[in-house]
């Protein structure tokens, strides 16, 4: 009886966690303005191409961070991961964001791709499209600091 009972509190939480709102910032035109955010700047729209020329153009590497609405370890990157001050400094320093539905728009072409085969999947790559790390599934806050700095020290991460 605990163990139903638990199940259909774990079971709401979840449902409950699926209507969370997102944090994205839409930016499609190129802004030299810099100004202090509160989570990691993603962009939106516009092609895999396109976030790589940005990437050129402000001597950033690229985080693709391929999701999906109905991803409850997604939302949870989205509003515990992405907004810690520590990480989205380091993130919108050293990385043009991009966040992407595995369902939508691109998001098909770039699973098949980059071989992804579950969300969230994270994504770091040069500005020439080549993968740097990948980590399929949900980090915690150190662990993505950890990534993050690997990366963005010239060290090659597999998952």
């Amino acid at each position: 009886m605990r163990n139903i009972l638990y199940l259909l509190a774990l079971s709401m939480v979840l449902i409950s966690s699926c209507t969370g709102n997102k944090r994205v910032v839409k930016q499609k035109e190129h802004s030299s303005q810099t100004r202090q955010l509160e989570y990691v700047q993603f962009y939106e729209g516009g092609t895999l191409t396109e976030i790589i020329d940005r990437a050129k153009e402000e001597n950033k590497l690229v985080f693709i961070d391929i999701m999906a609405e109905w991803c409850a370890p997604c939302k949870l990157m989205e509003q515990e991961i992405y907004t810690y001050k520590p990480l989205y400094t380091k993130m919108n320093k050293n990385f043009v964001s991009y966040q992407v539905d595995i369902e939508k728009g691109i998001g098909p072409n770039l699973s098949i791709l980059y071989n992804t085969k579950t969300v969230p999947t994270l994504l770091f790559l040069d500005t020439r499209g080549r993968v740097l790390a990948k980590n399929e599934g949900a980090l915690g806050i150190q662990a993505m600091l950890d990534l993050v700095d690997q990366v963005a020290n010239g060290i090659h991460v597999e998952n």
